[in-house]
């Protein structure tokens, strides 16, 4: 059920970008668009550090409640949050989930079409000002024709945030997984005086410290939590030369009812096959790689998110095209 927006002068001292946050209004927001009664962990002196104009490198846990460090500021000041996030996956998750919220929300990406796209740049550069937050993927970034649009906005002071997620990837040690994190060094010279929030689940003091020389943070508050989660049980099997792969993956399926599981293949025919075999033994599935269009995976993607199948299998294009 969508909820009106709490009125920002009901929490909060001041007005627009000048409005000051004390720990109970920020409570109040959380409390009003989340259903939280507190907040967990380092989310309240993250959100502390970058509505009072601070750059901020934070490390929580998978499942820490990362995305709240950026969702309350961007409920808190009017403007834009620039969201840079490597998956769709989790844009469009996102993105729907603050929509039902009564959050105004967008994402860019390849699955939308053109008049999609166009519709949010007319709403981005009329500053259409209901809307909170805007994900986009590293890719579009280091794009020049994007740039140049956000370069735009800026001017007419209507981002307040740059909130990078899984920001380890901009490390010399780490961006094999997204080379185009390497060109977000970029931002700051684009959008001046934005404070950046940058969050990451990984990170060893090496890369912490280059995220933050590459990005080019002024004096960070910097937050690191334990990476362990104790709710997660991990074990490693060793697979016998005579055993059944497949077989086995279908049983172990089974067993733990295959609810929202994604397999890893390493090429095309391999996600193709696998898919086959396990839908012929009845489960729901669907096989997600480089190799169709974008349509097609758009539409994987959609039923997977609203349950309609319950596994991808995928090569790592899952949640990675731009």
């Amino acid at each position: 059920m969508k909820k009106s927006p709490l009125p920002l002068q009901s929490a909060s001292i001041g007005e627009g970008k000048n409005q000051k946050w004390g720990r109970e209004a920020l409570v109040k927001l959380l409390r009003w668009h989340f259903g939280h009664a507190q907040f967990r962990g380092k989310q309240l002196e993250a959100i502390e550090a970058v509505l009072s104009g601070r750059d901020c490198f934070c490390l929580m846990p998978t499942g820490g409640g990362k995305s709240m460090c950026y969702q309350i500021p961007a409920l808190a000041k009017t403007g834009i949050v620039l969201v840079v996030c490597p998956l769709i996956a989790l844009m469009e998750n996102q993105v729907s989930a603050l929509k039902e919220k009564g959050i105004s929300a967008e994402f860019l990406s390849s699955t939308q079409t053109t008049q999609t796209k166009n519709k949010i740049y007319e709403d981005l550069e009329s500053g259409k000002p209901s809307l909170r937050l805007l994900y986009v993927t590293p890719e579009l970034i280091a794009t020049p024709g994007f740039t140049s649009k956000l370069r735009k906005i800026h001017s007419r002071g209507l981002i307040n945030l740059i909130a990078i997620d899984e920001a380890h990837c901009i490390s010399t040690w780490g961006h094999d997984f997204r080379p185009s994190y390497r060109k977000l060094s970029s931002l700051r010279n684009h959008l001046p005086g934005i404070p950046i929030l940058a969050l990451t689940a990984t990170a060893v003091p090496k890369v912490q410290n280059d995220v933050m020389q590459s990005l080019g943070m002024q004096s960070p508050l910097v937050l690191t939590s334990s990476f362990n989660r104790p709710n997660i049980y991990y074990e490693v099997r060793y697979k016998d030369i005579l055993d059944d792969a497949y077989a086995d993956l279908l049983k172990k399926l089974k067993t733990s009812g295959a609810v929202c599981s994604i397999i890893y293949c390493l090429e095309h025919t391999m996600c193709d096959n696998v898919s086959a075999y396990l839908s012929e033994n009845g489960i729901s599935c669907a096989a997600y790689h480089a190799g169709q269009s974008d349509k097609v995976r758009s539409s994987i993607l959609d039923d997977w998110i609203s349950s309609k199948i319950q596994v991808v299998v995928a090569t790592v294009a899952f949640g990675n095209m731009m």
